[in-house]
């Protein structure tokens, strides 16, 4: 156990402890006699550790009890502690479970512990188990009707905290898109991967693309901030891997990322790097439509105009995430994979909707 009152590597969490957790969760006759661990999410990307911890009970304990939870905690390795720390994403997942997740209609896994101590920067999140939810790999693409439920989703959480004063009271920790050291944080790990990303793809970025990478680092701060339009608390990380489909319904994990920016950037980004490339473009018009349709039964009007151009604008800034990416990309062959995805679908996006034109002077 941490010198805290929680642990923060797997090692430290002892039957007690969890036994604790659930019985302060509402599940007061719980003993917990063992515990078995296994890895899960492993691979590019990932800024912390995950355990799925099964779990054995007395005989007495509450049958409503889990047979398993969902254990993350902190990255072991100093340079990804490094990063987590820069972009607040341990204080900002913990704050999310904490202040917000009771408050959206998105579903999210039911959370037993949020612990989170910013001298450190160590954490504990436990989590519902989501093993036996539709998982789509976003390397297969998402298929359309599984698009509409995450649209109709997505824009039914936006609604919830749509210019919200929450944003001046509990959820003031939560950082805009473009505070910093966000644009710079993410303008120095662009121009450190912009050269080895041109080799890795020496054969497939395209002349307008290499323009837009070329120019990326130095006017990453102008292409994050889209203040003019409506502000909403966005995911940021609204992809296939991150979505647990449930028949016609679906739960979203990985919260790190959270931000305060426009509707359309979650949108963006889902819908280009989550779709295929024939898909985004068959559906694409139909999608934004509905996600504004949903806004609007819930008495909100995102302009059409002001909705596409967030979007657009939004799918030029993606081309960070597979760059950025690409510097992990060794991790595995599906790692690798994805990366190289992620970039074919954003780069096209970025070409088939002229996106480029809001690259700055």
């Amino acid at each position: 156990m941490s010198s805290k009152d929680f642990p923060s590597t797997i090692e430290d969490v002892s039957t007690d402890w969890l036994a604790g957790v659930l019985q302060d969760s509402g599940l007061d006759e719980v003993e917990i006699t063992d515990l078995q661990v296994e890895v899960i999410g492993e691979g590019v990307g990932v800024m912390g550790l995950l355990y799925r911890v099964k779990l054995s009970y007395s005989d007495s304990s509450s049958e409503d009890a889990p047979d398993s939870v969902v254990i993350k905690v902190p990255s072991p390795h100093e340079q990804t502690r490094h990063i987590a720390r820069a972009f607040m994403f341990y204080g900002k997942e913990i704050g999310f479970y904490r202040d917000a997740a009771k408050d959206t209609p998105l579903g999210t896994p039911k959370c037993y512990a949020a612990h989170h101590d910013p001298e450190s920067d160590d954490f504990v999140l436990v989590l519902e188990d989501l093993d036996g939810t539709e998982v789509i790999s976003q390397l297969d693409g998402c298929p359309i009707d599984k698009a509409e439920i995450a649209i109709d989703a997505l824009a039914r959480h936006h609604a919830a905290f749509w210019e919200s004063e929450r944003f001046t009271g509990d959820l003031a920790w939560l950082p805009y898109g473009w505070d910093v050291p966000f644009p710079q944080a993410i303008a120095q790990g662009f121009s450190e991967a912009w050269p080895s990303f041109t080799q890795m793809f020496s054969d497939g970025v395209s002349e307008r693309i290499k323009n837009v990478g070329e120019k990326f680092p130095t006017v990453t701060s102008e292409m994050m901030e889209l203040a003019d339009s409506p502000i909403t608390l966005a995911h940021g990380d609204f992809r296939l891997d991150n979505i647990f489909f449930q028949n016609d319904d679906l739960k979203v994990i990985d919260w790190q990322i959270c931000i305060k920016t426009v509707g359309g950037y979650d949108v963006g980004y889902f819908l280009s790097q989550s779709l295929t490339i024939e898909d985004r473009r068959n559906h694409e018009s139909k999608l934004l439509d509905r996600y504004r349709e949903t806004l609007g039964k819930l008495g909100l009007d995102y302009p059409q105009d002001r909705l596409m151009e967030d979007y657009r604008r939004s799918v030029l800034f993606c081309l960070a995430y597979p760059v950025q990416a690409s510097a992990a990309a060794l991790v595995n062959e599906r790692a690798v994979q994805l990366v190289t995805e992620m970039f074919v679908r954003v780069s096209t996006a970025i070409e088939d909707l002229d996106a480029d034109e809001f690259l700055p002077e």
